[in-house]
């Protein structure tokens, strides 16, 4: 009985699934042809991928924003807000207002309106990168750059609902530039995946690292190496795409994990998922939590009176293969004379 009706999810979510790819083939021939497409006057540089769940966008968008801020840009970040209430910022946008306050961000479902809006009114704003925006085509971009997991076995997944992919493998044809993440080194199998389905290999490998750890105890915070976590018993809580992803670097740091809290991406902490949290903190050498996650319960944890500390690792992409054709390809679009 339980095979059959596992089975039975199964065909029903393949049927979906071929629903699903219909409807965004019919999607994406009315953009190919130019239909519903927007253009604003700046260049506009898209990161997105084909995957549901994280596949470090945040980060890369940082690097981007910040290579274009060294070569003298001057960028914005235009984001939808996924899981924002109205008059709130989601926690992507406050996360890289904590990493980068003095670059203006603009959050709406309609990117196109609200830079519209906007631009006019910041003349000093010369380009703009679009977080997650290889599905959101009404927004013309000069520079799209699709990210591919190299531990998330992208090109043997099915569409959505039977599988991860927002879109078809195939649909990394209409990328300008595809980048590998969480890839430790060039993978020859993967690098060839890629090229059948993009036309060419990616443009860049890049690994995900901890620059350091912002520690807070006992009301103060600092800066501590990642080798602080070794030999420490953690409690992780982490309300991102792809939690075991970061699992596997404090691992790699040294530390045991002792406990989970569940959460989900985008979660929204309240104080009884926090007391929960609290109540969990006995035993361990400290809490575990990514940025995305303290930007939103930094105002609602007294770290003097937390029973231990609370742990933030500084995530940054390290772009060991491809650093210099991938800024060459931004510069270019951003200042094409």
């Amino acid at each position: 009985m339980a095979n059959q009706a596992n089975g039975l999810l199964s065909s029903i979510a393949a049927l979906a699934a071929w629903v699903y790819g219909r409807i965004i083939a019919r999607r994406n021939a009315r953009f190919d042809a130019g239909r519903g497409v927007q253009r604003i006057d700046r260049p506009v540089i898209s990161v997105g991928n084909i995957t549901v769940g994280g596949t470090g966008k945040s980060p890369m968008v940082l690097w981007i924003v910040r290579e274009l801020r060294a070569a003298g840009c001057s960028p914005a970040i235009a984001m939808r807000g996924y899981g924002a209430t109205s008059g709130e910022k989601n926690d992507e946008q406050l996360e890289y207002e904590w990493h980068e306050p003095d670059v203006p961000i603009v959050a709406c479902p309609d990117r196109y309106a609200a830079l519209s809006e906007f631009l006019p009114a910041h003349p000093n704003v010369d380009c703009v990168v679009l977080d997650d925006g290889f599905q959101h085509r009404q927004l013309h971009r000069d520079l799209d750059l699709v990210l591919v997991d190299a531990s998330g076995k992208t090109f043997d997944q099915a569409l959505l609902p039977a599988g991860r992919l927002r879109e078809p493998a195939q649909s990394l044809q209409r990328a300008d530039a595809v980048i590998v993440t969480r890839a430790c080194a060039v993978d020859s199998q993967l690098m060839q995946s890629v090229a059948r389905a993009h036309g060419r290999p990616p443009i860049a490998w890049t690994q995900h690292r901890w620059s350091d750890l912002l520690v807070s105890a006992g009301g103060i915070q600092q800066h501590e190496p990642v080798h602080w976590l070794d030999d420490k018993r953690m409690l992780v809580m982490l309300g991102v795409g792809n939690p075991r992803a970061v699992e596997l670097l404090l691992e790699q740091a040294g530390a045991t994990i002792a406990a989970r809290i569940p959460a989900r991406d985008h979660e929204r902490y309240d104080r009884a998922k926090l007391a929960t949290a609290r109540g969990l903190c006995t035993g361990v050498d400290a809490m575990f939590l990514t940025a995305k996650d303290w930007v939103k319960i930094r105002t609602l944890v007294d770290s003097a009176d937390w029973p231990c500390p609370i742990v933030v690792p500084q995530l940054a992409i390290d772009v060991h293969h491809g650093a210099a054709d991938l800024r060459a390809m931004l510069l270019k679009t951003v200042r094409p004379t």
